[in-house]
């Protein structure tokens, strides 16, 4: 896994920004904000075309600052997160892992506590032939955790309904 070092300097602790990311030779992927009944996502364009969910945007609790700056801060938090997930790359001694928030680390632990392999359900999901079978898979694995997280259970919506989705577009003679 390449490590991006933390260049840029905020709030008491170093940090990777999407500029040191870029300046690393890494091309970031298209990403947007999806707002869900769960809260809001930042999502990335991967190399199939496909958008994936990244990073949830937790707005802090930053003294000094009005919400745009609290807003602003918490959407290149999730950016240089999601940049992270897609790209595939870890940043040196992140210490504003150490400087969560309250929430952030009762999210984490709740996240870890449950935590899911998303791409071993995506695998499955893409060999299932029938809406039956996809809705048997989905109460298999909604068995397998006690209290998902909002992100855990946006993911598992997206992937399911996208593979229903392709189903019945391939049941009516269309192109997966």
């Amino acid at each position: 896994m390449p490590i991006v070092k933390n260049n840029s300097k905020a709030y008491g602790y170093n940090y990777a920004s999407l500029a040191d990311i870029v300046n690393e030779g890494f091309e970031l992927p298209q990403m947007r904000l999806k707002p869900t009944e769960y809260g809001e996502y930042v999502e990335y364009l991967d190399d199939k075309g496909e958008w994936q969910t990244g990073a949830k945007v937790v707005v802090p609790d930053m003294k000094n600052s009005n919400d745009a700056q609290k807003y602003g801060a918490a959407i290149s938090y999730a950016r240089r997160f999601t940049a992270q997930l897609a790209l595939k790359i870890a940043t040196s001694d992140d210490q504003a892992v150490e400087t969560q928030d309250a929430e952030t680390k009762s999210y984490n632990e709740k996240h870890n506590a449950n935590r899911l392999d998303f791409d071993t359900i995506r695998k499955h999901l893409d060999t299932l032939e029938t809406i039956a079978e996809v809705n048997a898979y989905a109460k298999e694995v909604a068995g397998k955790i006690q209290s998902p997280t909002d992100k855990q259970r946006y993911v598992i919506e997206t992937l399911f309904s996208a593979r229903r989705e392709k189903i019945v577009v391939k049941q009516r003679g269309g192109a997966e």
